[in-house]
């Protein structure tokens, strides 16, 4: 791991500058300042908001009728009206940390203070590092040396302040709370229970230790989300097997835990450290030709999920990262794309334990989308919308723009897939079928036939914040019938239903139903611009240029358009330069998943300018993504992007290079993972691969496609030009 370290040659007071560090259950973000030290704390479960059953409105079903009838009209406006008042949830639904839905929030501050610094400039050696592959930064200055980490296995944040004068103090802050510990109270323990804004309790403990001129800061914290325990005495427990470890082998632990994790996957260019003298904030500044910064932002990337990702809650909007109490769209889980960009490299980087917390929230939304089935559609099964929260939030949006996306659990079971695909192992599908069945038979009953086609669709529905121009009389509407999107993702989850009923030899007469089903969905369809189709008309609309794209779900993450559907791909591409002729790729997310795209469709040039651009565009100094402001899921989808133009195995084979760009003529890629269980290194010079290695089991059957040679093998295979 030649690029390993994030550097910066000043401190910060901008969150967006500052250092982030994670375990999966606590964050911190260090912002390295001279006289006065700022470590901003996340623990996973600090939300505000409560358990709520009070969202979901018969209204809805009472008037779903009246609404498709509307729209298979062609009365788009009307039932826009209609849709506005009935295809929506009671009350405030989301966004409001004042309301049941909640807000992620930040756990607070802790100021290290250096009186005898006060107006101190920094010195021409300062250095803010962060050491990826160690899950360590340091601050360094002078004599001065500063360390922080994050234990994993011990749940513990860990500062050490080396050289550390005796006039020093340690101050934690959150709301309307000031604790101040003067540390010549040698080990003095300081304990906050903040109950501002949360629904349950919520203890930070710290503790410090002055020995030899040296500080040592241990800090944890828990809440009573979930659980009957007194987080308070969780605290203790805690920082008490973490202090009788001790700070050395505390960060020995740490170096190990996130070397291992890391060293699982790589990706090494000739030219990479190159630059690893100019400070990170500048480098993306000015990223062209830097492949050395592609190389840093694919290994910051799977830092990042393995720092938000590993306890009881998955990575939300901002991982585990937060500085506010109202946090942008309450940093919660967007699941109309964003919480599944969030895992996309997961599997393919050999780091699945990290989508364990994801399946763990799948699961909990079945309880109440069942109830939201039952009573906002009068249908079986469970359905899950646009967005979600600790607390399994189901219900429809406050607006059929957004909160009328219907299929978003179904996405999230293609996550299940992805498990199935990579692994072989049925367990995940014993685990999760009746899961995938009861998604399966909310749609069976959901879906409508459409008068004007024959076709089975969903209807009211939104192809996801996108907006169209009604014919009539060229109002912006954005309710309709049957958008591409919703029928590729319930053509997905029927398909991977058949699949895993076979699979488990069970359920054979409700895989008649599910194939009946699937033989009424309508076909995908190419528009007047030789674009694939968003709607079911070839509506006009008002941003041609907009965020979403969401009609090649299809192409990516889904594998229905490939290179055997020359035209639905031409099609894809033509949707792809269109939006970007009219600005699209202006969200970090948004461009990174055209950087999937592109690589799906085999331009590694294309895609390779978008990385660019993400880099310039949509990166904050301290290389989290920018949507704007901070939204963690172009970071991921970046990385995913990266390893989709090096390796690809959706299409029936493993694509070694399969969208390599001219910017990339060398390099090597070590322990990325295909689906079925192969691991897949490999190492290429001008543009071709030179050699090659996959490992699999043993008598399995396989095709490796190097360029314009595929070759067959089974169980391994060794390539060395």
């Amino acid at each position: 791991m030649k690029e390993n370290k994030i550097w910066h040659n000043l401190p910060t007071t901008d969150w967006n500058q500052a250092t982030p560090l994670g375990n999966g259950r606590l964050g911190m973000m260090v912002f390295g300042g001279i006289a006065e030290d700022r470590i901003q704390f996340n623990e996973e479960t600090v939300w505000s908001g409560w358990e709520c059953d009070e969202y979901d409105s018969p209204d809805t079903a009472a008037h779903l009728e009246e609404m498709r009838q509307l729209i298979f009209e062609g009365r788009y406006a009307e039932a826009q009206s209609l849709s506005n008042r009935y295809m929506i949830c009671r009350g405030q639904g989301h966004h409001d940390a004042s309301s049941a839905f909640g807000s992620y929030q930040t756990a607070g501050d802790l100021y290290v203070t250096f009186p005898d610094a006060e107006g101190q400039t920094p010195p021409a050696d300062y250095r803010r590092t962060l050491i990826l592959d160690e899950g360590r930064a340091e601050v360094s200055f002078g004599s001065v040396k500063r360390d922080y980490f994050v234990s994993y296995d011990y749940n513990t944040a860990v500062i050490r302040i080396q050289n550390c004068p005796q006039n020093v103090r340690v101050t934690y802050k959150r709301a309307n709370t000031t604790v101040i510990h003067d540390i010549f109270s040698d080990g003095k323990e300081g304990e906050v229970t903040a109950v501002a804004y949360l629904p349950t309790k919520f203890t930070l403990l710290l503790r410090h230790q002055y020995v030899e001129n040296t500080l040592y800061v241990y800090v944890t914290a828990a809440t009573a989300y979930k659980t009957v325990r007194d987080p308070k005495e969780v605290c203790r427990e805690t920082l008490d097997r973490a202090m009788e470890v001790g700070f050395d082998a505390l960060l020995e632990n740490t170096r190990a835990y996130f070397g291992s994790m890391l060293g699982r996957a790589e990706i090494t260019f000739p030219q990479s450290g190159s630059k690893a003298n100019v400070p990170t904030n500048e480098r993306i500044a000015s990223p062209e030709g830097d492949v050395g910064l592609v190389e840093l932002y694919f290994n910051f990337g799977r830092y990042l999920l393995l720092g938000s990702s590993r306890g009881r809650l998955p990575a939300n909007l901002q991982g585990i990262w937060c500085g506010d109490y109202i946090a942008p769209w309450s940093a919660d889980y967007h699941i109309n794309i964003n919480i599944q960009m969030n895992y996309w490299f997961a599997e393919v980087c050999n780091l699945p334990e990290l989508v364990e917390p994801f399946f763990e929230l799948i699961k909990s939304l079945v309880e109440r989308g069942q109830r939201t089935a039952r009573i906002a559609y009068n249908c079986p099964g469970w359905v899950a919308h646009f967005t979600t929260n600790p607390w399994g939030y189901t219900s429809l949006g406050c607006s059929p723009q957004y909160g009328a996306f219907a299929v978003s659990g179904a996405w999230c079971l293609r996550h299940v897939k992805e498990r199935w695909l990579y692994s072989g192992d049925d367990t995940i599908l014993r685990d999760f079928y009746p899961i995938i069945k009861g998604a399966s038979e909310f749609f069976l009953a959901y879906l409508v036939r459409d008068p004007r086609n024959g076709y089975l669709l969903t209807a009211p529905a939104s192809s996801p914040e996108n907006s169209f121009f009604d014919p009539i009389d060229h109002s912006v509407v954005n309710v309709c019938a049957g958008p591409t999107m919703d029928t590729a993702i319930i053509r997905d989850l029927l398909e991977f239903n058949c699949e895993a009923a076979q699979a488990l030899n069970i359920d054979g007469d409700f895989v008649e139903k599910l194939k009946d089903t699937l033989s009424q969905l309508p076909p995908y369809r190419i528009g007047k611009h030789g674009q694939l189709m968003e709607w079911s008309e070839d509506f006009d609309e008002p941003e041609p240029g907009h965020r979403h794209i969401s009609h090649l779900y299809g192409l990516h993450p889904a594998a229905q358009i490939r290179k055997s559907t020359p035209e639905l791909f031409a099609a894809a591409r033509k949707t792809i330069d269109r939006r970007l002729a009219h600005g699209g790729g202006h969200t970090g997310w948004s461009r990174a998943w055209i950087i999937n795209f592109l690589a799906r469709l085999g331009d590694g040039n294309a895609a390779y300018e978008n990385i660019v651009a993400l880099l310039k565009k949509s990166t904050l100094p301290n290389m989290f993504d920018n949507h704007p402001p901070f939204q963690i899921d172009g970071n991921f989808g970046g990385t995913a992007g990266i390893t989709e133009m090096l390796l690809q195995s959706h299409d029936d084979c493993i694509d070694i290079l399969p969208a390599l760009p001219d910017a990339w003529p060398e390099g090597e890629f070590k322990g990325l993972i295909a689906r079925g269980g192969f691991t897949v290194s490999a190492r290429w010079k001008n543009g071709r691969v030179v050699a090659c290695l996959v490992e699999g089991q043993e008598s399995k059957p396989f095709r490796v496609r190097m360029g314009e040679e595929t070759v067959e093998a089974c169980g391994s295979f060794a390539y060395q030009a």
